[in-house]
């Protein structure tokens, strides 16, 4: 196997544009200090992946005043000496914006983790104060001698703010006189939360780590003044003998003068497939990855193995050139030929790291990315929220008149019917009102081209795509090709405050890679943006046609949880799953014929881009998950459509017989607008009655405590059609419809 002597030194001066683990030597040439370590490299472990040293931070003390005990030679400190330290916690961090308990995938996070609070350092005694963090944590020295290979894993999460943050993971061997040094944030971008492949972490420390047997692992934050940073599980492992981790993937849309831009989602057929005005062809997708040989052997011969899924039929395979990736290093894999989606379709790009042994951490080597060819949607997001904001708090923003922006290319002459945008929420005080606006760039000007009506905000928007069409005047609605800017413009009103607010927020997303991404336009014309930040969840609609109109759902419920806490019988229980709106009414019965205990039913011929609302049901009983909210599933069709969920989201209770259901009534159904709901049960129960409208609107909600029966009318004057009638109980929800005439 081939090593150098200065492969930290060359790690050192990799700039990772994608946001990887990025090893800095600090003070000396760190290598010089492991001789002793890399002796062993090339000598294969007899407990590949083996953890040799770990703690839970299981350290609650009750003996102790705060209530837990740091271990023996553990450091914490905070260099600005203002108290804003590493704590133990095993409750919820709190602050003026933060209420974030240990998060799912914390394994053991109900014994204890550490955690920065900033925001409750920032907040104390309700006195608001902006100090940066600038705190550390250190291991007692750990014995890594007798180990050929150290790899540190750890669960992290954590949401930044508001300065220049730095999340760093430190390593010494010679107590503290020399550190390497790990950027363990990722690039994730202010205002937001750890991202899922960035929530454990896996860094080779070989280096640095393996034969040595005083190694110390810091964790320092500095720069952020709120939210906070919460660390559990860290453990030391031996390296993998074969392990090549797929960091990054990457797909480059075809824009046609030269460049490239990122990933886009959602495209028209119509506005690909012409030859670019400068160079290439619209819509082509170029592809590259990133590798990183994780493990203790060279990877030989590794390539990129892309696959392409049409609707779930393979049409293109294609690979990277070969080459030899050493330990511990990093390389880039390309596909040399560009790929034209030139058909209607769901297309998905399969990406897989490939070497000539067998990869021990198979899991790490796949990654997939998205793209739908339709002939209406121009929409660089997908459909995922993961977070949302507005203009607040941005330098010059915040006021009424605000438009969030993103920026598009028309390639084709085309006739603009609409705008849609995710709309997450909003301050009702503010009596927020927005509107859909398009720019147009004419002579390197923005200029407002066309727009919606105003729409007055209320409840019936929030957490819910919305399209709105433009107000059209046979001239303006025909665009040209050319650049065009969608946004979403908010106004809100604030008591003492000429300005006003912007009222609502607007989805983002968070795993579209693009770079344009946080811009927004004020009132006044002033261009405004925000490096990094993630991509606001805005589109339009042009007048074409021709993608197909409807297409096969199949939907997947994992049962395996259910089955193992004795909650579900094969054989003997029953599964289905219901619809909810008239685009689908359902039920469909599922089933599960190789007994994996996941079910399974394809309902046939539903309508492409239309929203469905549906549950699973457990002999005839509904499942209590989701419980805020809208209180079902919800799922927008496009051409392939596959369904994976977790009966109830894996949360075992409450599928058993139902208390309420031979006493569940609604009488006379049919109504003429007023009818009577009554229940009763054999236990005390706690429970909501709501009626949801079509659309999934709660237009009547009443929660009633500690009854054994129950009987009320409801009386609302409802317009004539089909509604919902929901008793949630908490561990049982039961669900009748009712016709109003």
């Amino acid at each position: 196997m081939k090593r150098f002597t200065l492969l930290l030194f060359v790690l050192s001066l990799v700039v990772l544009s994608f946001g990887q683990v990025a090893k800095t030597s600090l003070d000396a040439p760190f290598q010089q200090q492991a001789a002793v370590g890399q002796s062993t490299f090339g000598v294969p472990d007899k407990a590949s992946g083996e953890v040799f040293w770990e703690t839970s931070f299981n350290w609650a003390n009750p003996a102790d005043e705060r209530g837990w005990t740091l271990p023996e030679g553990w450091i914490i400190a905070d260099n600005a000496d203002l108290g804003n330290v590493w704590v133990w916690r095993n409750d919820t961090l709190g602050g003026r914006f933060t209420t974030q308990a240990a998060p799912a995938h914390f394994v053991t996070g109900s014994d204890g983790f550490i955690a920065v609070p900033m925001d409750e350092y920032n907040f104390r005694d309700g006195v608001g104060t902006s100090n940066v963090s600038d705190t550390y944590i250190i291991t007692a020295p750990i014995d890594c001698s007798a180990v050929s290979s150290v790899v540190v894993k750890f669960s992290q999460y954590f949401r930044l703010c508001c300065s220049n943050y730095l999340l760093d993971m430190l390593v010494t061997n010679d107590g503290g006189v020399h550190w390497a040094s790990y950027d363990v944030r990722f690039g994730v971008s202010g205002n937001n939360v750890t991202t899922a492949k960035f929530r454990n972490v896996e860094i080779n420390i070989s280096d640095v780590a393996a034969g040595l047997p005083n190694v110390q692992i810091q964790f320092y934050m500095h720069g952020m003044a709120m939210y906070f940073w919460m660390i559990d599980d860290l453990k030391l492992a031996e390296a993998y003998q074969y392990d090549v981790v797929l960091e990054d993937t990457w797909m480059d849309f075809d824009i046609g003068d030269g460049v490239t831009t990122d990933q886009i989602n959602y495209w028209p057929l119509s506005q690909m497939g012409m030859a670019g005005a400068n160079s290439g062809t619209i819509g082509n997708y170029y592809f590259k990855a990133a590798f990183l040989n994780n493990g203790n052997q060279d990877a030989e011969d590794a390539y990129l193995d892309l696959t392409v899924l049409k609707n779930g039929t393979q049409v293109l395979n294609e690979i990277s050139p070969v080459r030899t990736i050493w330990t511990l290093e990093r390389d880039t894999q390309l596909i040399a030929n560009p790929y034209l989606a030139n058909d209607y379709g769901d297309y998905r790009f399969d990406f897989r790291a490939v070497f000539d042994n067998e990869d021990e951490v198979a899991a790490n080597n796949l990654a997939s990315m998205f793209f739908t060819v339709n002939d209406t949607l121009s929409h660089r997001a997908d459909f995922s929220n993961e977070t949302s904001g507005n203009t607040g708090g941005w330098v010059g923003g915040g006021n009424a008149g605000d438009m969030l922006v993103v920026d598009y290319d028309l390639y084709a002459p085309a006739e603009i019917n609409s705008i849609t945008a995710y709309i997450a929420g909003f301050t009702a005080a503010e009596t927020p009102q927005f509107q859909f606006v398009l720019l147009k760039l004419i002579d390197e000007v923005q200029e407002e081209w066309i727009a919606s009506d105003v729409i007055d905000m209320d409840s019936s928007y929030m957490n819910r795509w919305v399209t709105l069409p433009v107000v059209k005047d046979g001239e303006t609605e025909f665009l040209e090709a050319g650049k065009y800017s969608v946004c979403v413009r908010m106004w809100g009103t604030l008591e003492g405050d000429a300005d006003g607010t912007s009222g609502i927020r607007v989805g983002r997303d968070l795993s579209t890679k693009y770079a344009g991404c946080g811009q927004y336009y004020g009132p006044d014309g002033s261009w405004h943006s925000l490096a990094g930040a993630p991509l606001w969840m805005i589109g339009y609609n042009i007048n074409e046609t021709g993608g197909p109109t409807s297409a096969d759902v199949t939907f997947n419920v994992d049962l395996n949880a259910h089955i193992a806490n004795n909650e579900f019988h094969p054989g003997t229980d029953n599964v289905d799953v219901v619809g909810f709106t008239s685009v689908w009414m359902g039920p469909a019965a599922m089933t599960d014929a190789d007994a994996d205990g996941i079910y399974t039913v394809t309902v046939a011929g539903l309508p492409v881009g239309q929203r469905i609302e549906y549950k699973y049901r457990v002999n005839g009983v509904e499942e209590a998950f989701p419980t805020t909210g809208n209180l079902h599933r919800n799922y927008t069709i496009r051409y392939w459509n596959v369904i994976n969920n977790r009966f109830n989201n894996g949360v075992t209770a409450g599928i058993g017989t139902p208390e309420l259901m031979e006493s569940f009534d609604v009488y006379p159904n049919p109504a003429n607008g007023s009818f009577t709901v009554s229940f009763t049960s054999v236990a005390p129960v706690t429970a909501q009655i709501a009626l949801i409208d079509m659309q999934g609107h709660a237009v009547y909600q009443h929660t009633v405590t500690n009854v054994t029966s129950h009987t009320e009318t409801i009386d609302s004057r409802l317009p004539q059609g089909i509604y919902f009638l929901r008793v949630n109980s908490g561990n049982e929800v039961l669900v009748r419809k009712v016709v109003v005439n």
